[in-house]
């Protein structure tokens, strides 16, 4: 699972407990980690799981059948690991703020 986030993410490397979309994954990107799956292990596996279980770790424990894998979404303290914001967050506050506030607003 790890190498597959990593060819979709483009990134070198994800750890076990990394949360997909705070590397910067999103819904695109999560349905060709559905078709990779699908295309290296033969094993279809719903959309929904992969949203409900966003590491690494609660995917493959989930595909394992292993305990706590009933469906319920992972509790968001253990999707963010050590507190770090999500790169949009990061590319928000290299830009000076949030941005415009509504449509019209240039953000003087």
């Amino acid at each position: 699972m790890a190498d597959i986030w990593c060819d979709v993410l483009e990134m070198p490397e994800v750890g076990h407990d990394d949360n997909f979309f705070d590397l910067g994954g999103h819904s695109i990107l999560l349905q060709m980690v559905q078709s990779r799956i699908a295309e290296r292990t033969g094993r279809d596996v719903a959309l929904m799981d992969l949203f409900n279980h966003p590491t690494v770790r609660a995917l493959a424990r989930h595909l394992d059948g292993g305990p706590g894998t009933g469906g319920a979404p992972a509790p968001r303290a253990a999707r963010r690991p050590g507190g770090r914001t999500s790169r949009l967050g990061d590319r928000r506050a290299r830009l000076g703020g949030e941005g415009p506030q509504f449509p019209g607003d240039l953000g003087d």
